[in-house]
């Protein structure tokens, strides 16, 4: 029987005689296609949120398995069943000419429990499940054959979710930094071993340790939209971002560790989910710098707030709110209460540890810089009361009238210049940026029919704003070496399908099938391609008339250089919102 969400409840998630042909013979006779130029045009994806085969019976169970058991939230099923289908994906972005592709390894697969138990999770003095190498061996063969399309992996090592042997509440606990570290140490030594010898395919260069670390925090004890057993409040929110924090760092160490001999260079970051409030995210990286910086470790949390408010003048120089209304007073109001409560969580044991670990070296514990852009203004955090959309699950009073007040992902506000904005924020860190997510929702019914945004924008639409943007940006000299879209096809939404981000849509109620034309006609997937198309050939253009030669297909090859002054705005057109190429 389909689900409320009208996808059917509990498919099969694995059927024999349905995996790809991958083996390490099939992937080593495949023609590779070889990009022709350094910058990244791809997708980004997740495990728990495509790959299917996850909190069923004798699957593995992560920490919403609980909550999938009770009722509390749509199960994911088979999602987009990216496990069996990932071989005709790969094939679809090397048809549309991308070259790289995110995609995360899931610890509660290579790390799994079958059994639900307590939401308390290990024991103290428990042992953990021991790894499953079928799992690695089965992410390996994706790996190559992703390679084999021509498109460079991006492996995340923790979108949001972990094995629920770790209980309801993991990253409140100190442990659970050990046993990541035990996973990300096992995963890449059975990739460093496996890729060259079974596959003849280098390991995995670029890395993402933790997805959103400041949004995971939120999420679960701010905002209460990802599962937790602890009240909501300041100090299990922080308490879970410092750990989290802590494990990147820790990460970055190890992982550089383990290559130091592999002959490859790894790329290490974490992506933070971009916003105007300085203490949820730019705080952060701020953080990760303040060694090198000589900011004298007594003083970091004055550095910051000092930093804060420098952070505050150039949003407001930016101007890209009218300073009139309700909606900017009510931005500026949050604002001022965030930092008087972020400075007062900015204190305490958990984070003197993290500060201690930084200042053990000069280094920066950041390859590059990965972010995502969605909405991130929290002006439009808040809608007026709405219950068409009211997303019927077990909820609290609070909870009930928060979700009719707080904006959705089909509400999020389209603002290309607002990436603009953040592209030259973040490239004060003097690291090559990457957007490692962009996209906008449209909204779909249990039975598939469609439910137009209130400004009427196609994927279309913001894909042609979003990389024209993009392009003047590299065109201009801004240090970007990618841009990935959320996502190739629609997936699992944490706990709902009625968010759609895919470039391929998808029908729950018949088969994960992918159709290239949604419901309302439009062809995303087409448009990216031509964008990425039009964008090539301006970049190039651009080169040339600077007197430059075309970037070539090394991934590692320096960033496209800004053309000279007089090269032609990308892409002038009568149907862009951007007011002014002096945003860009």
């Amino acid at each position: 029987m389909p689900s409320s969400s009208g996808h059917t409840h509990r498919l099969p998630s694995v059927e024999k005689g349905r995996e790809p042909d991958v083996t390490a013979e099939a992937i080593r006779q495949a023609a590779p296609f070889v990009p022709q130029e350094a910058f990244f045009w791809g997708v980004a994806t997740s495990g728990y949120q495509a790959e299917g085969g996850y909190n069923g019976p004798g699957e593995p169970l992560n920490n919403w398995a609980w909550a999938e058991s009770q009722g509390d939230v749509v199960p994911s099923g088979r999602t987009s069943d990216f496990w069996n289908l990932s071989h005709e994906d790969f094939q679809r972005c090397r048809d549309m000419g991308l070259n790289a592709f995110r995609m995360s390894i899931e610890w509660s697969r290579v790390q799994p429990d079958t059994v639900l138990g307590s939401t308390e999770g290990l024991a103290p003095d428990g042992e953990p499940p021991p790894f499953d190498d079928r799992a690695l061996y089965s992410y390996a063969q994706r790996i190559a054959d992703c390679r084999a399309h021509g498109l460079e992996p991006i492996i995340t090592l923790h979108h949001f979710v972990y094995p629920a042997w770790l209980g309801l509440d993991a990253w409140l606990k100190p442990k659970t930094i050990d046993h990541f570290l035990a996973f990300v140490e096992h995963t890449l030594k059975y990739l460093l071993r496996s890729l060259p010898n079974d596959f003849g395919c280098p390991p995995p260069r670029w890395f993402i340790t933790l997805n959103e670390p400041n949004l995971q925090a939120f999420n679960h004890y701010l905002y209460r939209i990802f599962p937790s057993g602890r009240p909501i409040g300041l100090e299990p929110t922080v308490q879970c971002l410092a750990h989290l924090l802590e494990a990147h760092v820790r990460a970055y160490r190890l992982i550089h560790s383990l290559y130091a001999g592999s002959g490859v260079a790894p790329m290490v970051s974490f992506n933070n989910y971009a916003s105007d409030l300085y203490w949820s995210d730019t705080a952060m990286l701020d953080l990760m710098f303040a060694p090198q910086r000589r900011v004298p470790r007594q003083t970091v949390r004055d550095d910051l707030t000092e930093r804060a408010q420098a952070f505050d003048e150039r949003f407001n120089a930016a101007k890209l709110f009218p300073r009139l209304g309700p909606r900017y007073f009510f931005g500026q109001w949050i604002k001022n209460f965030h930092h008087g409560v972020a400075r007062r969580g900015f204190k305490g044991p958990v984070w003197d540890r993290l500060i201690s670990l930084l200042y053990e070296k000069a280094e920066v514990p950041l390859d590059y810089i990965a972010f995502d852009y969605y909405d991130p203004f929290i002006a439009h955090a808040l809608r007026w009361p709405t219950w068409h959309d009211f997303d019927c699950r077990k909820r609290s009073f609070r909870d009930w009238v928060l979700e009719t007040m707080a904006s959705k992902w089909w509400d999020w506000h389209m603002l290309p210049e607002g990436l603009a904005f953040f592209v030259k924020h973040l490239g004060r860190f003097g690291l090559p940026l990457l957007i490692a997510e962009n996209g906008m929702a449209l909204r779909r019914l249990p039975d598939n029919r469609p439910f137009r945004r209130k400004d009427n924008l196609a994927r279309s639409q913001y894909l042609r704003e979003h990389i024209r943007v993009v392009t003047r940006l590299v065109e201009r000299g801004q240090p970007l070496i990618g841009y990935l879209h959320w996502s190739l096809f629609d997936n699992y939404e944490w706990g709902s399908f009625a968010p759609r981000f895919g470039l391929f849509s998808i029908d729950y109620t018949v088969y994960p099938t992918r159709h290239a034309v949604d419901v309302t006609g439009d062809n995303p997937s087409a448009t990216y391609a031509q964008e990425i198309r039009d964008a090539r050939a301006q970049l190039a253009g651009a080169e040339r008339r600077a007197g430059k030669k075309p970037a070539s297909g090394k991934q590692d090859d320096t960033v496209v250089q800004a053309a000279d002054a007089g090269a032609t705005p990308a892409f002038p057109t009568e149907e862009s919102n951007i007011t002014s190429t002096d945003n860009v």
